[in-house]
């Protein structure tokens, strides 16, 4: 990975931190203070929200925007498209996708290389199973 070349804050709710840029790109070092934990190779913009314990692994990636509530888990390689939020507890699976202005709410989960349509709605601890789609707009209930 490529030298970080400035710095730029990022929001965590409560508090204001800086994280190293690469190329743009925030590099998220683990922050054992406020319990945040991004791998190096994430990629997350520094717009991004984050609650406490939030987790972004390897090759992910996080648009401009978006929110990554309490113990949310982004796994490797998923992408999280602009302004969609990720509830406390929910996990995004590797390699899945979840669009734009998309929801995935609390304790949700978006199983391996499902795809989750911009604006979709994913509710309280309703799970997407692998390789499914949930098209644009669209509601999934427990």
């Amino acid at each position: 990975m490529e030298t970080a070349t400035e710095t730029r804050k990022y929001y965590a709710f409560d508090e204001v931190r800086e994280w190293p840029m690469v190329d743009g790109w925030s590099v998220c070092p683990d922050d054992s203070s406020f319990r945040v934990s991004c791998d190096r190779e994430a990629r997350i913009d520094p717009s991004v929200l984050f609650g406490r314990g939030a987790t972004v692994k390897a090759e992910a990636v996080v648009e401009a925007g978006a929110v990554v509530e309490s113990g949310a888990v982004v796994e490797s390689g998923a992408v999280i498209r602009a302004d969609a939020v990720i509830g406390a507890g929910a996990v995004v699976g590797p390699w899945a996708r979840v669009g734009a202005g998309a929801v995935v709410k609390a304790g949700a989960a978006v199983c391996t290389w499902a795809m989750v349509g911009s604006g979709a709605i994913i509710g309280f601890d309703a799970v997407v199973g692998s390789r499914a789609v949930v098209e644009s707009g669209e509601v999934v209930e427990a």
